[in-house]
């Protein structure tokens, strides 16, 4: 991992990590749920944002996140990431961004929540023609990353 990274992290250059860090009391929608939960009542004014990898089946987490009142989703592509996490899960985990994202504003609209929570993408934005599919998708924000430093957009 890069020492930027590192840093950000609170840990050391070159150790593995997994991204998103795992939680091992979440293990349903409901275990979800109570966490958004918790956070909101710990800090009302705060913006609770839930990352989930692209994969099938993401957009009826992603409603599930809505329901719970997450302020933003933000769907990870196979290809993304800082670095942090070991080579063979950035290699074998999800799929494309583009899938994600499709899926999720599917099942969000068919459900009516669409309006309840920003979609963000992320995993290797590398041209504007990746941001141009992500609008059109109805992606709210992109996330666009380089070495030198973290950044995020959104409309």
């Amino acid at each position: 991992m890069y020492p930027w990274i590192a840093k950000v992290r609170c840990s050391t250059p070159g150790v593995g990590l997994i991204s998103p860090p795992p939680h091992h009391d979440i293990y349903s929608i409901e275990d979800l749920a109570q966490l958004i939960f918790d956070l909101k009542n710990s800090n009302p004014r705060a913006r609770i944002h839930v990352k989930l990898v692209a994969e099938g089946g993401v957009g009826t987490i992603a409603a599930g996140v809505a329901k719970a009142h997450s302020d933003v989703v933000l769907i990870s592509g196979h290809d993304g990431g800082t670095g942090a996490s070991p080579l063979t899960s950035i290699k074998h985990a999800g799929l494309p961004w583009e899938l994600g994202l499709a899926e999720t504003q599917q099942v969000l609209v068919l459900n009516k929540l669409r309006d309840r929570i920003v979609v963000q993408v992320d995993g290797q934005m590398k041209t504007g023609r990746d941001v141009v599919i992500a609008r059109a998708a109805r992606g709210r924000g992109v996330r666009l990353r380089d070495r030198a430093a973290a950044s995020s957009w959104a409309a």
